[in-house]
């Protein structure tokens, strides 16, 4: 995408689509117990029980797609567990009432919350739907971590954004144009992708053309990432190593970004699902935290206490650190009470109390290719 409506960039770019499973897309094991867990507390809903009853759906599914499965996944997936829930949920209902069917809902719902996972239940193949064959451009299901030539190329050769002014998004003014590396998948699921990683991802940014840009790369598996950091020598310094981290049982990741042979690092700490008490978010050797909410449907989305982020605000401050708060979710909660938004993200800055309109850059964004 050459432009983009997140806030922290210009553009996106996947060199490859699909994910190799996160908590917010989680593995069909670990799906089927939030739903046993949730069913448990309301009847007789022995463990295994759900696994059980979508083996049959997807069974009795398979079975009505004409001639082959055309590339069609008919394990227990998870792509496969958002499919057939309309079904499931039915049979649900049938057990333990609608108020059981209601519980389970919420714990898929809750499980799977990955934007770009929903793109790909949305646009790829579909069991409910054999005839929809994946969108160009997509996995054929979110499991199936997909490369796709040429895409980084093509991006270096796009317009120099230095001396641009952007009226939706001026707090980019004055930078290159910032490039967010694999907002639709993880390219960091598998050691076999470093060839391909190396060719179609690092020679590009190296070019000429791509030497005019920043690359934002994000992934949540910052160990694999510097791995092939060190496999290639070490980031460009136009690269910004980013992960991501959702609450206080994912802080080891910014151990593994600090690893991570990088000129620029980044936190994404969004969606942000709990408290991270800012004594445990050690920022050495980090330049740049986004915080944000989380958004989707109203009923499974969590709270986003407004005072995280303005601690987590001040602790930047304090250590230097560029802090870019991107967005206050479905449910942001001030001082006890969930204010509503006229954007249902919670992206627009004019809702916002004004001692959070803070969306801070870092130096080495706008130190680089200084005119």
């Amino acid at each position: 995408m050459i432009s983009s409506k997140i806030q922290w960039c210009h553009s996106t770019i996947n060199p490859i689509m699909g994910c190799g499973g996160c908590e917010l897309f989680p593995s069909p094991g670990e799906v089927l117990a939030s739903i046993d867990r949730a069913l448990a507390d309301l009847g007789s809903w022995p463990a295994g029980k759900s696994r059980a009853i979508y083996r049959e759906l997807i069974r009795a599914a398979s079975e009505r797609i004409p001639n082959h499965l055309d590339g069609h996944s008919t394990a227990v997936s998870t792509t496969n567990i958002w499919h057939l829930r309309g079904e499931f949920l039915g049979r649900v209902s049938g057990v333990l009432g609608t108020a059981a069917s209601r519980s389970a809902e919420t714990a898929i719902g809750q499980a799977i919350t990955c934007y770009a996972a929903k793109l790909h239940l949305n646009k790829s193949h579909s069991l409910l739907n054999p005839g929809r064959g994946a969108n160009p451009g997509y996995a054929p299901f979110f499991e199936r971590v997909t490369r796709f030539e040429g895409r980084v190329w093509n991006m270096s050769k796009k317009k120099d954004l230095l001396l641009a002014r952007d009226l939706k998004k001026p707090w980019l003014n004055g930078m290159p144009r910032l490039i967010f590396v694999s907002d639709m998948g993880d390219a960091f699921s598998r050691d076999s992708d470093f060839g391909f990683l190396e060719s179609e991802v690092i020679e590009p940014i190296r070019s000429p053309e791509g030497q005019r840009h920043f690359w934002l790369w994000l992934t949540k598996r910052p160990a694999r990432m510097a791995r092939f950091g060190e496999r290639i020598g070490g980031f460009p310094e136009n690269v910004c190593a980013m992960t991501t981290v959702t609450g206080p049982d994912k802080l080891g990741r910014v151990d593994q970004l600090r690893e991570v042979p990088a000129a620029v690092r980044g936190l994404s700490l969004e969606p942000l699902w709990e408290r991270i008490p800012p004594k445990d978010l050690k920022l050495k050797g980090i330049s740049w935290v986004i915080v944000g909410g989380e958004s989707g449907r109203r009923d499974f989305v969590r709270p986003f206490d407004l005072s995280w982020a303005r601690e987590l605000r001040d602790h930047c401050r304090e250590k230097g650190v560029a802090f870019f708060l991107k967005q206050l979710g479905r449910r942001p909660v001030l001082e006890g009470e969930e204010p509503k938004l006229r954007d249902s993200h919670g992206g627009d800055w004019s809702e916002w109390p004004k001692d959070l309109r803070v969306r801070e850059m870092p130096v080495a964004f706008r130190g680089y290719r200084r005119v």
